[in-house]
């Protein structure tokens, strides 16, 4: 199968990035409130000897999609004995692994952190079945005059999965990565100063962002 693919993102609208800075503020408001009621002597079922930020807290959160990318692709499809042309949506998640969070320095003085992260990935590339659209699939050479050959399903599964290929390939490149990044370093940043501290971010291969 040969799929050709007119790849057009659609840029991220603020509707789609939002949610995802909002959800992950409200996450780490917790862990603050929780880091707070900690050190005020709050009733607590677990017993925490050290005040202050823990790297701990971070590493909750697990994997946090910060970044929503929507892309659409027209995919040309052919094999031996058929024609599609199918107009395919999807979407990928672009996520920081926070357990993989590591403190390189602590000022417990000037109240400063330095935080290194790995690097955002995509996450969860899946094509949107619902608005995808197939305009055209035919047989074509000596298929089309065959009544007991049909390669047309082959060839759909074919498109789906060069489909599939293009969305993990769009949402790989460098701009959606450091759109990921600097929203990463918002959520950081927020967190850390409802408690009271300056943080600085250092990205893996990366100098150090952010800081104070």
């Amino acid at each position: 199968m040969r799929a050709t693919a007119d790849s057009r993102l659609v840029g991220l609208p603020t509707i789609v990035t939002a949610p995802l800075i909002l959800a992950g503020l409200v996450s780490l408001g917790w862990l603050a409130f929780e880091a707070g009621r900690r050190a005020s002597g709050m009733p607590s079922s677990a017993v925490i000897g050290q005040r202050g930020p823990r790297i701990e807290d971070i590493r909750q959160i697990a994997q946090l999609a910060v970044l929503r990318v929507r892309v659409s692709d027209v995919i040309e499809g052919r094999n031996a004995g058929g024609r599609a042309l199918v107009l395919v949506y999807g979407d990928a998640d672009v996520a920081v692994d926070w357990q993989s969070a590591r403190l390189v320095e602590r000022d417990d003085a000037a109240r400063r952190l330095v935080i290194e992260l790995p690097q955002p990935t995509p996450q969860r590339a899946r094509v949107d079945h619902e608005r995808t659209r197939v305009y055209e699939v035919r047989k074509i050479g000596l298929a089309a005059w065959n009544p007991l050959a049909d390669p047309r399903p082959a060839l759909l599964e074919d498109c789906m999965r060069a489909a599939q290929a293009a969305i993990e390939t769009a949402v790989a490149r460098e701009t959606y990565t450091a759109q990921a990044r600097a929203h990463a370093e918002t959520l950081l940043v927020e967190y850390h100063r409802a408690l009271g501290w300056d943080v600085a971010l250092r990205w893996q291969d990366q100098p150090v962002a952010n800081a104070p």
